[in-house]
């Protein structure tokens, strides 16, 4: 397994001299620490140069995983179920300026919060109509590009379609497509999941699965609460799961101190 750790580069409000030098020394340090990549969760990806930070990565034998693409759902608006389509649109625009940018770093899209909320005088059922169409042109152009796109299922307090697993895996065989994976995330595992039976269901659907985020119950780093993170991983590793485990979590007290605490806990466990 490879480990990394989440991080914004604050890419709308810095110039690009910033972003270059932030990136910079986030890889240093990580480096530092024995990460093997950094997952980056941006909002405007084509303000930043990938082919620069893509030398500088290497220049470090580090990765960048995965990109996060929820903030154009805070920020924006703008979802793949959303009721109105010039909305829909917008959110596909925003999906392919992420795989254009994956496509320059081998990154891989996480398809999460930008899915959106239902609206409470809408029909839950149109929109997930929506979804799925917006993930099929999402895919086709993930296809295109030879980029992946990977699912994350999320709680109920946070989104309202597709929480759990089961439902998401059941989306990913609908959908049909090679460059389309599951993201299972140990927070919202913790939450939506039984208790008893999602360790052998998590077996079942391994080979679904691209990438992986932890964070604990307490939505912090792993090992602050008491997710059963050994079982968890290992039930990964057993499965000849080779790719990123990624922390995501509140990054309190710092994003420092989150990276040295998780590592070297989760290093201790596999």
């Amino acid at each position: 397994m490879l480990f990394s750790i989440v991080s914004g580069l604050n890419e709308s409000k810095s110039n690009k001299k910033d972003v270059i030098k932030k990136f910079t020394s986030s890889c240093q340090f990580l480096k530092s620490l024995n990460y093997d990549g950094l997952e980056l969760s941006l909002l405007e990806p084509e303000k930043i140069d990938a082919k620069k930070l893509t030398e500088i990565s290497e220049s470090y034998e580090m990765k960048i995983p995965a990109l996060g693409t929820g903030s154009t759902f805070i920020r924006f608006g703008y979802s793949l179920g959303n009721t109105q389509e010039s909305l829909r649109k917008k959110a596909i625009e925003r999906i392919e300026k992420y795989i254009e940018f994956a496509r320059e770093t081998q990154a891989k899209v996480i398809i999460g919060l930008i899915r959106g909320r239902y609206k409470h005088d809408s029909n839950p059922q149109k929109e997930r109509l929506n979804i799925i169409s917006s993930l099929k042109k999402c895919c086709s152009l993930a296809e295109n590009s030879d980029v992946q796109l990977i699912f994350e299922p999320i709680n109920r307090f946070e989104i309202d379609s597709y929480n759990t697993i089961s439902e998401s895996v059941e989306l990913i065989e609908e959908i049909g497509s090679n460059n389309l994976k599951l993201l299972v995330d140990s927070f919202h595992t913790y939450l939506e999941e039984d208790p008893i039976y999602i360790w052998e269901y998590l077996k079942e659907i391994a080979h679904y699965v691209g990438h992986i985020h932890l964070a604990d119950t307490t939505r912090r780093s792993p090992g602050s609460g008491h997710f059963d993170f050994k079982k968890f991983l290992n039930i990964f590793k057993n499965m000849g799961y080779t790719e990123f485990v990624s922390v995501e979590t509140i990054m309190k007290p710092s994003f420092e101190i989150i990276a040295k605490n998780s590592i070297e806990y989760l290093r201790t466990i596999l």
